[in-house]
């Protein structure tokens, strides 16, 4: 006899005894409705804004591109700074007040006035700061463009809060219509910016997100986003507005270490080369990393909510959600990062032309940073719902971990390739914290430290051979079909472990999860439909 919990799990149906290994059906569908709505919202912003991105490094060239990669990385750092985390904290306090309850007037009215006055602080701070932050990068050329940035740093706040709200009130449609919004209109402005200089990109980035924002408030009536006529009687504002700021406050705690250092070694990097092309070779290797990261973030994102929501009766769920998501984000950036480590020499010429193909070092580094930090993502956002002190003293240690590696390596001269190599070692440490403490706490399924290592010395294996290639011209062809060894090597080796845990989905998985990903599909389309009749 098969158990009422487990007997309709062909996915994640462990050995293990039901306690230990075994996922519940509805955890499991609420899993997959959340990776998906939030995936299905995203994509066209990710796509548009990717090709955005090669189309204004193409045009703009390596210099032009890296100094609009500084703005924006300090712009988003700013903003991150003035507002706390905002769009974590919209997607959490959304979701506890949806449409039609009586505290959702009030938390409309409390997240436009912390994300106006967010967006108004980052901006005056970033306007102020721009000319002390080009001295310290010795690059007093780049006070305007950094002021400029200030109008970004606003924009990305109002985004962030505006997405994030929507997201909590599970609004596909109008996340829908932003990220196409904000998507055709980073396509249609960057590149053609990149021909006039990095001030005119950035000020159009900060023009899409506003005015997409924008678009959305003025829409906002016949998206279903204003408060129904039933709600009569709201909470008191000044009550949520301190609990939202007060979590506000909690996010950015966790956040400072993090950006801060993040943003040092972006400053080494730019300060090491004054043409400012080492800088463009960074931004286009983590443009990439980011790609490979898109999938398995989702997965995540999605899988968050649920590992705090799960039956607390059930005492290991959450932990084996936790696995099987280290489990697909390790081996779904493996096989994405490995096949663009093999043809990064003739990828790089062919998307961003033949002025990138010495960011071939930094492209592969920054590809198996992507495969160690989604791999140990699930494990990150496990051990924010156990104890988010620990939580945040791990990620503070990883910030002064990457600051000094930073320094020490880059502060006499450096390049991308440097620069992405203490990325790759910060997550390394990062991952090998988090691991130890969730052993320390028996949070780790048998079998989740052997897939994640096998995917990480894969990884690292393929960067030694992508290295040798670099140096060794004349063996590139025999070296690129030894990285496709070790990449179908370890990806075998982890497709046996998912087999003895059961991790691998069976072919009625995959089949019920296009039939349910077509159903979504008409569904969206007969809304749109509707709603255009």
């Amino acid at each position: 006899m098969h158990s009422t919990t487990t007997d309709d799990l062909p996915v994640n149906e462990l050995n293990d005894s039901p306690a230990e290994g075994s996922i519940p059906t509805h955890v499991k569908k609420d899993l997959l409705h959340g990776t998906s709505a939030l995936g299905f919202s995203v994509i066209v912003e990710r796509a548009c804004s990717f090709i955005a991105n090669i189309l204004a490094a193409r045009f703009g060239g390596a210099s032009s591109f890296g100094v609009y990669a500084l703005a924006l990385s300090t712009a988003s750092n700013v903003s991150a700074y003035a507002a706390g985390g905002i769009g974590s904290t919209a997607i959490r306090f959304s979701g506890e007040h949806p449409r039609g309850s009586s505290g959702y007037p009030a938390l409309t009215r409390v997240l436009a006035v912390i994300s106006t006055v967010s967006a108004l602080l980052a901006a005056s701070v970033l306007w102020v700061g721009a000319t002390p932050i080009s001295r310290l990068l010795h690059k007093e050329s780049l006070t305007g463009v950094l002021q400029w940035a200030a109008f970004s740093a606003a924009g990305i706040i109002m985004l962030e809060c505006c997405r994030g709200f929507l997201v909590g009130q599970r609004s596909i449609r109008a996340l829908l219509l932003l990220s196409s919004l904000v998507g055709s209109g980073y396509l249609a402005l960057l590149p053609a910016m990149s021909r006039f200089g990095p001030t005119q990109m950035i000020c159009s980035q900060g023009a899409v997100t506003m005015g997409s924002v924008m678009i959305i408030l003025l829409l906002c009536r016949s998206l279903g986003l204003t408060s129904p006529a039933s709600v009569n009687q709201s909470q008191p504002m000044a009550l949520l507005l301190r609990r939202v700021w007060g979590f506000g406050v909690v996010q950015l705690a966790s956040l400072i270490g993090m950006n801060a250092a993040g943003w040092w070694l972006t400053t080494l990097v730019a300060r090491s080369d004054t043409t400012m092309v080492q800088m463009g070779y960074f931004a286009v290797a983590h443009q990439l990393r980011n790609i490979v990261a898109l999938g398995p973030s989702l997965l995540n994102e999605g899988s968050l909510a649920v590992m705090a929501g799960a039956n607390r009766r059930i005492d290991k769920t959450p932990d084996n959600i936790m696995a099987i998501c280290a489990y697909a984000c390790t081996l779904a950036s493996l096989v994405m990062a490995g096949v663009g480590m093999i043809i990064v020499p003739w990828g790089l010429t062919l998307l961003y032309g033949k002025n990138y193909t010495a960011a071939g070092a930094a492209v592969t580094i920054a590809l198996a940073t992507a495969v160690i930090h989604m791999g140990s993502a699930p494990m990150s956002a496990r051990l924010s719902i156990i104890s988010i002190k620990t939580f945040g003293m791990i990620n503070t240690t990883w910030a002064i971990f990457v600051a000094v590696l930073a320094t020490a390596t880059l502060l006499d001269g450096g390049n991308a390739a440097k620069g992405a190599g203490v990325y790759l070692a910060g997550h390394l440490f990062l991952a090998t914290l988090q691991i130890v403490t969730l052993k320390r706490r028996g949070s780790i399924p048998k079998g989740a430290i052997a897939s994640f290592s096998s995917g990480v010395i894969g990884s690292l294996v393929l960067v030694g051979l992508a290295w040798e290639r670099e140096t060794n011209r004349q063996a590139a062809a025999w070296i690129s079909l030894a990285m496709i060894a070790v990449l179908m090597a370890t990806v075998f080796t982890m497709v046996v472990i998912g087999k003895q845990r059961n991790w691998m989905p069976s072919r009625q998985s995959f089949q019920g999860l296009f039939s349910r990903a077509l159903l979504m599909l008409k569904d969206r389309a007969g809304n749109l439909t509707g709603s255009k009749t």
